[in-house]
């Protein structure tokens, strides 16, 4: 049965400038984990999303697409907003201040709101005090995947009790997203409706009234994103040309393990561009198939990421 509770409100494709995922990866993704509903949110554009939603109208009609972007806000950094026609050009303009006159059927998210506003100096943590939300902001994510998987996972105890107590002191609701740039971790954090999503309309509804809670899959399933990324780092820092045996030795890797996942990586890569199907790599490289996959994934990031170095380069 096709899951119209369970959302991931807060996801990007290659339309975002950091973002990895083709706009068919992320509707394969929504379709191979029953996912009946899906928020696209790249960077102050609607674009990704409407490409996703394309896909979607001319494959199927079992998911539903909540086109977004996630805007860059001067005021209260990054700002999720969604909703019926906000694809069209209503004036945003990266870098401009949170409009606080944003239609009543579009939905207003604060993103992870102590990203870059705290660390810990001398084993002792400081964070800086964030601005109270502005009315037409209605929800705080207080878990971000992005945060929790790639950026500080060390701090996920500290990151939740800073959140929640963002969120009560506000007078917001909360909920949960993955922030996924890759495929990895999309649908690892999300959040939960309290009634069956009957459309972009009823989605922003919900989360107005706060008829939403946050949730994250289990934690098995985080920890493996989370070796994921160790994993994903290491290979993006090698195929960049980077000392990667500096940066892995700063970040805690195990070189031998790192040399390894380079290694496993390439071959996989090599294997792809003979046209391998899944089971033969697995076969080949004695992998499981959902390690596989995932360096499946790597490949083509890194090629997306090649592609953008040369660009870059010309």
């Amino acid at each position: 049965m096709t899951n119209l509770l369970d959302v991931d409100l807060h996801v990007h494709t290659v339309t975002s400038a950091c973002g990895f995922s083709s706009h068919q990866r992320i509707l394969d993704l929504a379709r191979a984990a029953g996912r009946g509903v899906i928020a696209v949110t790249d960077h102050d554009t609607a674009a990704g999303a409407v490409a996703v939603r394309d896909l979607a109208a001319s494959s199927g009609v079992d998911v539903l697409v909540l086109v977004g972007m996630e805007l860059t806000t001067s005021d209260f950094g990054h700002v999720v907003v969604f909703g019926r026609d906000v694809e069209y050009d209503w004036g945003w303009r990266k870098g401009s201040p949170f409009p606080r006159d944003l239609p009543e059927h579009w939905a207003a998210i604060q993103a992870h709101p102590f990203r870059g506003r705290m660390q810990v100096v001398d084993g002792r943590l400081e964070v800086d005090e964030l601005p109270d939300l502005p009315q037409r902001i209605d929800a705080v994510e207080v878990w971000n995947g992005g945060d929790l998987i790639k950026k500080t996972p060390h701090l996920r105890d500290e990151l939740n009790a800073l959140s929640w107590d963002y969120v009560k002191r506000n007078g917001k609701h909360a909920l949960a997203s993955s922030d996924g740039h890759r495929p990895i971790w999309v649908h690892s954090f999300f959040t939960r409706f309290a009634r069956p999503i009957a459309s972009v309309d009823d989605a922003v509804d919900q989360v107005r009234s706060g008829a939403v809670t946050p949730q994250a899959r289990e934690q098995a399933h985080v920890d493996w994103c989370i070796d994921g990324w160790r994993r994903r780092e290491i290979i993006e820092w090698h195929e960049a040309g980077w000392d990667w045996r500096m940066l892995g030795a700063a970040a805690g890797n195990d070189l031998v393990e790192a040399e390894d996942w380079i290694t496993t990586f390439r071959r996989v890569r090599a294997l792809n561009g003979q046209k391998a199907s899944l089971a033969q790599i697995c076969a080949e490289t004695g992998l499981s198939p959902t390690l596989a996959a995932d360096y499946l994934d790597i490949v083509d990031e890194e090629a997306h990421s090649a592609r953008k170095r040369s660009a870059n380069g010309a």
